[in-house]
């Protein structure tokens, strides 16, 4: 009688892993989702357990005295048990992605065939392995030993280098954690294959825009004045279609370097830069403030932070009305980072659109950014320059009140300012 029992729970077992799982994959948080159906079901399982006062585990022989119904009902329920485990093994075992338990100190307890093709392990060989051991040079290892709750992103799969893998962590109980990987190969691929298609198609542009502007350039306006609005208007889109282009192909070099030539930037050069740009490209219609606070310079790569400042500082001018405000502020933080802001009184943004405004294209209004000469694609350069540098943007903002741009660099990229006799190195 006991089969039937067992197996209708081992199915209910394995319908509640693949609903939770398939609620995962909807919201985008399979992870999470597995790990937290996992301890629902241990704790679960542990609680029918209790319901009955626990007498014995042990059955005992029926040729020396009669088994009491308690201690019957008690070993049933251990079966039970046993069998329900099995049941979460073999679905853990069934599931696409690596699943390792570890211990608190790293050990192996545990891991489903995906994570011993994945990361390169051996049952029985690798049980009770301190995986950071074994991954020291590798990417997993130095996250590992970091004991980082970030998920770590676009790694080569330790068992198979052609393979890339995103990472996560998450605690199980007091003294243990799942360890997930998932294959990521196919996606990555996609993102290679559309990273190089628009390289490609913005230098095949670049040449034929070239050439049509210069022949716009030639032509004079008084030699045929009923042209002269048809002309106007295509010296505009050919210069708006020349910028996009361009900052296409900055987009993707970012997108692509792997390293950066860093040096020494030297902030109250850096800053002077930026408010004669600023000053240029708003023609007196506004007021530029600057406030430098924070005596130190900046490690990095010069190219990549004065374009990713530009962009916020011209995207302030851009969206601020005449007579606004504009300030720009370089400051330190608590931790011993710094940090650059642009305030500027504009028109604010809603906070609906404040998540997107870093990707590609996206317009909180479309028609304000054609009538202000913007492609859409300054701020995706701004978050691509600072991840370069480990930093990130920070957007405050307000309808009717203005925003706040603020771009968030750690300690490692703060240095102390030059003395006076001191020469500029990287």
């Amino acid at each position: 009688m006991q089969r039937p029992v067992t197996l209708s729970l081992a199915l209910t077992l394995l319908l509640w892993l693949l609903l939770v799982t398939a609620l995962g994959y909807l919201f985008q948080q399979v992870f999470p989702a597995l790990a937290l159906a996992a301890l629902a079901a241990l704790v679960w399982m542990f609680w029918r357990l209790q319901v009955e006062p626990d007498q014995s585990l042990s059955v005992p022989d029926k040729t020396l005295s009669p088994v009491s119904p308690v201690t019957q009902s008690t070993h049933q329920r251990t079966q039970r048990l046993v069998s329900q485990l099995r049941a979460l093994r073999d679905a853990g075992s069934t599931l696409p992605d690596a699943v390792i338990l570890l211990d608190e100190q790293g050990r192996t307890l545990w891991f489903n065939p995906a994570g011993a093709r994945l990361f390169g392990l051996k049952w029985p060989r690798d049980r009770m392995l301190k995986i950071k051991n074994r991954l020291t040079d590798h990417p997993i290892g130095t996250w590992l030993e970091q004991d980082s709750d970030t998920i770590l992103v676009d790694v080569p799969a330790p068992g198979d280098v052609n393979l890339r893998l995103s990472i996560n962590r998450i605690p199980l109980g007091k003294h243990q954690y799942l360890l997930f990987g998932r294959d990521i190969t196919a996606i990555t691929r996609l993102e290679q294959m559309r990273r190089d298609f628009i390289a490609n198609v913005s230098h095949e542009l670049r040449t034929p825009l070239t050439v049509i502007h210069g022949y716009l350039d030639l032509i004079d306006p008084e030699d045929a004045p009923t042209l002269a609005p048809l002309l106007d208007d295509l010296r505009t889109q050919s210069q708006r279609m020349t910028r996009i282009v361009e900052d296409l192909l900055v987009l993707s070099r970012l997108e692509t370097q792997t390293d950066l030539s860093e040096e020494r930037i030297v902030i109250p050069v850096l800053l002077a830069t930026l408010i004669r740009e600023a000053e240029a490209l708003s023609r007196g219609r506004h007021a530029i403030h600057l406030k430098n606070t924070f005596r130190a310079d900046l490690y990095g790569s010069l190219k990549d932070i004065h374009s990713a400042f530009s962009n916020l500082v011209s995207n302030a001018v851009r969206y601020t009305p005449s007579g606004g405000n504009i300030t720009l502020r370089w400051r330190g933080l608590d931790n011993g980072g710094a940090a650059f802001e642009v305030i500027d009184t504009g028109y604010g943004i809603p906070q609906s659109h404040i998540q997107r405004l870093t990707e590609r294209f996206y317009r909180v209004s479309s028609s304000r950014s054609r009538e202000t000469g913007g492609t859409g694609l300054g701020l995706s350069i701004v978050k691509h320059a600072l991840s370069q540098h480990q930093a990130q943007i920070v957007i405050d903002s307000e309808p009717g009140r203005g925003s706040t741009f603020t771009a968030v660099f750690g300690p490692e990229r703060v240095l102390k300012p030059m003395l006076a006799n001191e020469t500029p190195s990287a």
